[in-house]
């Protein structure tokens, strides 16, 4: 369990006033903090050389309540201006990132927001509001539920006698501390930054927020953050490591092959929304060969693992062995004669299923997507240029959106995928980050 650590103007209320507790050791009372920084200026250390009431009232409380608080002393003998609101915003801030510093993450601060000046009071506000570290907030209430006006003696300060005297000290006292709800705006931006990131599929930029968040967002949030980053990478072995301990439904398809298809046509979808044109482009190649192997094999009856063998780097070739003889070769040199063997490209596959398949439409998408790619591989791949939707649809006679519109209906047909909704799959995905960050 981790330690409570405060941090504690203090005031001419303090230690003990009008026989009741000042907030800083009201707020020790109740709170019981093991560390506590107390911050004096010139005329609060006069006070605390004349007659160690600070430190000497913690331990008569720590006595009553067992406890022990260690004390640490910040004095600021210069400080005479104490209405200077600037100065504390800039000294508090200072001081408070020392003191997380020297905490483990499973300590706790917390801030007296009721001791010291109006200037010190509206510096810790302000910080409580747009830090970016996690602390409470604590406001103690006057016992007498208004102003303190009536004047008391604090030089002639009797430490035992007053502590006596202290109503805070029978039995059933009230507690008048009331935690701050300070709406940390620091926090509230990171997160609309994080949601407007997860909303444009930057997940990487995203997930750079939330990791220099210290506890701004839920450990759901940060897994999904982390599972978004990993899938749009097509990292399958990281994502699955994560939804071990976090149970999320994030793939609609299960298949593996065919989910392997379907992950990177869902990442060139998000290329198109992104306006990404090159990428998408360059992205439509291998997704092509793949998405044509699976329409022939589905419905022209050949098996493409019947016709080819793997190379010493590991390249799928055309096998002259395999295809000697065969009708394939008979399609694959009637569109190319001679017929090369080699490497396996997208339009040998649309040869042969331009000759076998008997549905005209399927022929035709088929058709279209090598047509794009052959249009626009190169230059996208190869030439300096800028690509958008215009220099696509001059190449190609296509918008991007269509040429996605066509990925969508291979799929289907290649039994990759068969609900529409699956399209939708990372703004799905999207929602349940959004809705962890709200949590």
């Amino acid at each position: 369990m981790g330690k409570t650590f405060l941090f504690s103007p203090i005031g001419n209320t303090d230690p003990i006033k009008y026989f009741r507790d000042g907030s800083m050791l009201h707020i020790c009372r109740h709170y019981k903090p093991d560390v506590v920084y107390l911050y004096l200026s010139k005329e609060m250390v006069s006070l605390h050389n004349k007659d160690n009431r600070f430190q000497r009232t913690l331990d008569l409380l720590g006595q009553k309540l067992k406890h022990k608080f260690e004390v640490h002393v910040i004095c600021r003998e210069e400080l005479v201006n104490v209405q200077n609101y600037d100065f504390f915003y800039q000294e508090f801030n200072e001081e408070i990132k020392r003191i997380k510093k020297s905490m483990n993450r499973e300590d706790e601060l917390l801030l007296n927001m009721a001791s010291g000046t109006p200037a010190m009071k509206s510096a810790l506000l302000v910080i409580a509001t747009l830090a970016e570290y996690r602390f409470r907030a604590i406001q103690v209430s006057s016992p007498k539920k208004k102003s303190n006006l009536e004047y008391e003696d604090r030089e002639d300060y009797d430490v035992q006698t007053i502590w006596e005297l202290d109503e805070d000290n029978a039995a059933g006292s009230e507690n008048r501390c009331k935690e701050v709800q300070c709406m940390n705006l620091i926090q509230l931006l990171k997160r609309d930054m994080i949601k407007k990131h997860v909303e444009a599929y930057d997940y990487y930029a995203a997930l750079d927020i939330a990791d220099d968040m210290e506890d701004g967002i839920s450990e759901n949030a940060l897994a999904l953050l982390k599972i978004a980053s990993e899938r749009v990478k097509l990292n399958k072995y990281k994502v699955s490591e994560i939804l071990k301990k976090y149970p999320y439904d994030i793939y609609p398809v299960k298949e593996d092959q065919k989910q392997r298809v379907f992950e990177y046509a869902l990442g060139i979808q998000l290329k198109l929304q992104k306006k990404e044109y090159a990428d998408f482009l360059r992205a439509v190649t291998p997704i092509s060969l793949d998405l044509l192997v699976n329409v022939m094999e589905r419905y022209c009856g050949i098996n493409l693992n019947a016709y080819i063998f793997t190379d010493n780097n590991k390249q799928l070739k055309w096998s002259k062995g395999k295809l000697k003889g065969t009708e394939t070769l008979e399609i694959l040199e009637e569109k190319y004669y001679p017929f090369r063997y080699g490497n396996i490209y997208s339009s040998h596959i649309c040869a042969i299923i331009q000759k076998k398949c008997q549905e005209d439409k399927l022929k035709t998408k088929v058709a279209e997507l090598v047509d794009v790619e052959q249009k626009v591989r190169n230059t996208a791949a190869h030439e300096i240029v800028s690509v958008t939707d215009e220099w696509i649809f001059k190449k190609t006679g296509k918008h991007p959106e269509e040429i996605m519109s066509i990925i969508h209906y291979l799929c289907g047909r290649a039994g990759i995928v068969g609900s529409k909704d699956a399209w939708n799959s990372y703004d799905n995905m999207n929602k349940l980050i959004i809705q962890a960050l709200d949590e």
